[in-house]
């Protein structure tokens, strides 16, 4: 496990715990550093967003963050046939908001 940050670690324990078949899929294909850096990467991003920008309680805030790390966006990559563009999807945005 490359990225070794606490997030990432903690990630990485919840998907050991509750995606084990996940994990060693990714391990094989060589994708598990990218998943735990596009999860912890989505985690921040969303946690600024709702306490900075929308002003939400940073427990609310973690907890809402944190339901994302079951189904990383890499798995998406473990059911395409290799012979699929391997070029990376767009990352997701959050919804703009108005007002």
């Amino acid at each position: 496990m490359d990225d070794n940050t606490r997030l990432a670690q903690m990630i990485h324990s919840h998907w050991l715990k509750h995606q084990p078949q996940m994990v060693e899929e990714l391990t094989q294909k060589n994708l598990l550093s990218q998943a735990l850096h596009q999860a912890q990467e989505r985690t921040a991003d969303l946690l600024y967003e709702l306490i900075s920008v929308k002003k939400m309680d940073y427990q609310a805030a973690w907890e809402l963050a944190t339901e994302g790390w079951a189904l990383p966006e890499t798995e998406a990559l473990l059911k395409e046939p290799s012979s699929v563009n391997p070029s990376p999807s767009p990352p997701s945005s959050p919804r703009a908001t108005s007002g």
